[in-house]
């Protein structure tokens, strides 16, 4: 019985999680800001743990270096999928 709630919940959350999802997430950076198509993302992924490995909220340690590096750069090289030159992301003062 327990399991089968425990199954319930976790369905109920996963469900939420998607139908909560911030559409879009706006940085300031100093060549351009960067509009992260957020929901765009997590729909395509179908998942959360993929960027956010503690669960749901802010990205502990996002910056700068993670996102050139194995964050939003690396994953979209991986996936031969998104944009990985500046201007793909940075839209220009």
């Amino acid at each position: 019985m327990q399991i089968r709630i425990l199954a319930a919940a976790a369905a109920l959350l996963l469900v939420a999680g998607h139908a909560l999802a911030i559409e879009k997430i706006t940085f300031p950076t100093r060549i351009g800001t960067v509009v992260f198509p957020h929901k765009k993302h997590q729909e395509a992924l179908g998942q959360c743990r993929g960027c956010h490995e503690k669960g749901p909220g802010r990205i502990e340690g996002f910056d700068k270096v993670l996102a050139h590096g194995r964050g939003c750069k690396g994953c979209h090289e991986e996936l031969k999928k998104g944009p990985t030159r500046c201007n793909g992301c940075h839209n220009g003062k």
